[in-house]
């Protein structure tokens, strides 16, 4: 009788489930990254005008932004164990053990996100590995600019204007509203730095770190969010007498402005809780959004 030899099961098909688990889990642990996207996403609407946007374009723009911006929390992560510790951070790649997995998924984040930023155009590409350099330099540890003071905050705020300038370079038009909508990018991210750093306040005393809360105190810092917010507000009404948008888009992103320093002005005074902090950040994320389509409202009815 022949002897049948019993080849040993493939484990081709466990290594493909678990990778593909690891990916959800990481996706879905990281929600905030789509904020990223609407800002890129906004840019590219305010860039576009009253011309049909390319479809396409957008798929690969959202797409890049999206990985970039995943990659460069994972990045972060690998780089942060002992800080999430002490703020009781408890995700999927804050967790030691899959160290390499999650490396190696950032790594294929970053590929992917520039590859899809140059097919769409040079000017794309080049602001991807802008965002890439930052997001290095932010978390390397022989750099680690998230532990020096001021520098925190404005690479941060960067990042966050350089997204929403792939969206504005992402299109064939050019208009000033464009780039003074990544410039407000710029603003409101700044203003998120100080309001998560006061989430993180134990964490980053903990570490030794030097942070708007912890050098000028949390009144000061709320304070100085505040200030931008009125910042903004001015460089809006610029546009209005630039006539880049109409009353309609100045009344309208006014009002998106003034409801952001009522929701800064509410949780000053609860920022003692986690929960509410992290819910304003939330809100004041999307209200971005909001703003920009308040820019593109103003333009198109400007020109109608």
């Amino acid at each position: 009788m022949a002897v049948v030899q019993r080849l040993p099961k493939s484990n081709l098909g466990t290594k493909i489930f678990t990778q593909c688990h690891m990916f959800f889990s990481i996706v879905k642990s990281r929600t905030l990254v789509y904020v990223f996207v609407l800002a890129a996403l906004g840019t590219f609407f305010v860039q576009s005008g009253t011309k049909i946007p390319d479809f396409f374009v957008l798929i690969r723009l959202a797409t890049s932004v999206y990985f970039l911006a995943l990659a460069t929390y994972l990045y972060n992560d690998l780089t942060d164990y002992d800080v999430d510790e002490v703020n009781n951070r408890h995700t999927v790649s804050s967790k030691r053990p899959y160290y390499l997995q999650i490396l190696y998924h950032t790594i294929g984040f970053f590929a992917v996100s520039v590859l899809l930023a140059f097919s769409i155009n040079l000017q794309t590409g080049f602001l991807s590995l802008s965002f890439l350099t930052l997001a290095i330099l932010y978390s390397h540890k022989k750099t680690h600019l998230k532990d020096r003071f001021v520098w925190k905050t404005v690479v941060t705020a960067a990042g966050g204007s350089i997204v929403a300038l792939m969206g504005c370079f992402a299109t064939d038009n050019f208009s000033y509203l464009g780039i003074i909508s990544s410039l407000i990018s710029f603003m409101f991210w700044f203003t998120l730095g100080p309001l998560g750093d006061v989430n993180d306040i134990n964490g980053d005393r903990a570490n030794g770190r030097r942070t708007f809360p912890i050098v000028l105190g949390v009144n000061n810092t709320f304070r100085l969010m505040h200030f931008v917010i009125v910042s903004i507000m001015l460089l809006i009404v610029m546009m209005y007498y630039l006539n880049e948008i109409n009353m309609s888009g100045l009344i309208l992103s006014i009002g998106a402005c003034l409801f952001v320093s009522y929701t800064i002005t509410r949780v000053s005074k609860n920022y003692h809780e986690k929960k509410i902090i992290k819910q304003t950040r939330t809100t004041l994320r999307y209200s971005l959004f909001l703003i920009q389509i308040m820019f593109l409202l103003g333009s198109v009815l400007n020109i109608a």
